[in-house]
């Protein structure tokens, strides 16, 4: 990313977002209150939360962030993100202040304006990073040595910043074999860019304007590379190594700095920030507490009735099941079955005698899982996660199925990726147990609040519709 693009990328967006949330907040005060009915205090006091929130939530999101402000995909994902959670806290903020002078129709016009506004500027965003890329010349050209995988990762990363850089194309002495590769469909655009041997690097880039050279080989391993270094300054040209472990390290990696030195990880996990920790734990506090205040509140209380009524047993069923790092904790539960000893060896089953008959419709429509929001505010689940499994089925399954412990990374929830996907109740299928981790582990690996407020909407969504392995 160019650092003067970026740069005024970041700040217009900082300016125009404070700009249009204040708008439409005193644009509802004109309109809502031509009669001077709310007090100057409520005024005062939504200045400040709605500014706070904003940019709190805002800052946590990276939606200012240097680096990337400048990519439209984040943007937009963070803007919509940070709509979404500044909704949920404004409402929160209404529901605990309950001014009477705060009427749901200011609010409601509001957050229209504000979410209306923010929408129309980041269109108008998208149009003018169009424009820059059609017209700038201000691109850096860049130049891989490597036709090998990490080359090719690197093509496709500067081929998609199109703001920023410009592939001019790879440079490799085995050229013969790399352009076989053209067989494949996959690589055969990018074996097409290939545009000479190491040695040909240094002339095509003083012709061409080449400011830098990513080269997946490193000096000791090649003459010209080494070479390359030794002139390269000589003539403003910047060359960066990229370590290809493609042939050492069977699954994708992930480079990272701690403090100077290079940290190589097997995967990406953004649950390892902790501002996404602290963003996720909010987010499960708020979600845990409205859910127990306003619906566990009367839920309880008539379903434990039912559940004396129906059969003889505790109304909370508690089991110990496999935590975040493996850690057991007591799960809560309505209880749905009669009082038996199998209860922390045996999963439920199709038909399974064991289940009461109210106890099926509480697994069919989930309510027996609304006591694990109690778990949620204790720390010890989270509202979106791996679901945790009983510790017998834990050490069965972490024998059997490769990476299966994985997913005790991150903190178990009550809904999950896997779950929405068709992967939940009883597995005693391998390849179906195997199909939930791969889900697990793509959640850990893609997380975002986007994500777990997708998997919301869809949790509840299922519970409207019905699930074939809800027994």
């Amino acid at each position: 990313m160019s650092s003067r693009f970026d740069y005024i990328v970041r700040i217009s967006l900082l300016l125009l977002d404070f700009a249009l949330l204040n708008g439409a907040l005193f644009t509802a005060f004109e309109i809502f209150d031509s009669y001077n009915l709310m007090q100057p205090d409520t005024r005062v006091n939504l200045v400040y939360i709605v500014n706070l929130i904003w940019l709190s939530f805002s800052a946590l999101l990276k939606m200012y962030n240097y680096r990337v402000s400048g990519r439209y995909s984040h943007i937009k994902n963070t803007t919509i993100n940070g709509l979404l959670v500044f909704v949920l806290m404004f409402g929160v903020y209404q529901v605990i202040v309950k001014k009477d002078d705060l009427t749901l129709g200011f609010s409601f016009y509001f957050m229209l304006q504000f979410v209306a506004t923010i929408c129309a500027s980041r269109l108008l965003l998208k149009k003018i990073i169009r424009n820059y890329v059609r017209n700038t010349r201000t691109r850096k050209k860049i130049a891989i040595i490597g036709f090998n995988e990490t080359g090719r990762k690197l093509a496709e990363y500067f081929t998609g910043q199109k703001t920023a850089f410009e592939f001019s194309g790879f440079f490799d002495d085995d050229i013969v074999k790399t352009k076989s590769l053209t067989l494949n469909p996959l690589k055969s655009n990018l074996s097409q860019q290939i545009k000479g041997s190491v040695k040909d690097i240094m002339n095509y880039a003083l012709k061409h304007d080449v400011r830098e050279i990513y080269s997946t080989l490193l000096p000791d391993d090649n003459t010209s590379v080494k070479e390359l270094v030794q002139v390269a300054d000589e003539h403003c040209l910047r060359i960066k190594f990229v370590p290809d472990f493609t042939h050492s390290l069977n699954a994708a990696y992930h480079i990272n700095y701690l403090n100077q030195f290079p940290v190589i990880s097997l995967r990406d996990e953004p649950l390892e920030d902790i501002r996404n920790q602290l963003f996720k734990r909010a987010f499960d506090i708020v979600f845990s507490v409205l859910v127990i205040v306003f619906v566990l509140s009367w839920l309880f209380p008539l379903l434990a009735i039912a559940i004396k009524l129906t059969s003889r047993g505790p109304v909370i069923f508690r089991q110990l099941r496999s935590g975040q790092d493996n850690k057991p904790f007591w799960c809560y539960k309505f209880r749905t079955m009669t009082v038996n000893s199998n209860a922390d060896n045996q999963q439920a089953t199709k038909n399974d005698a064991r289940v009461t008959w109210l106890g099926s419709i509480l697994r069919k429509t989930s309510l027996d899982e609304f006591p694990q929001f109690f778990n949620v505010l204790k720390g010890d689940m989270s509202i979106i996660g791996p679901r945790p499994h009983m510790l017998k089925h834990t050490e069965e399954y972490r024998a059997i199925i490769s990476k299966f412990m994985v997913r005790h990374f991150v903190k178990p929830g009550i809904s999950g990726w896997a779950q929405v996907n068709g992967f939940r109740g009883g597995t005693d299928d391998n390849a179906l147990m195997e199909k939930r981790v791969e889900y697990d582990i793509w959640y850990m690996e893609h997380w975002s609040m986007w994500l777990d407020l997708k998997i919301c909407f869809k949790t509840v969504m299922n519970i409207f519709k019905g699930e074939e392995m809800a027994y």
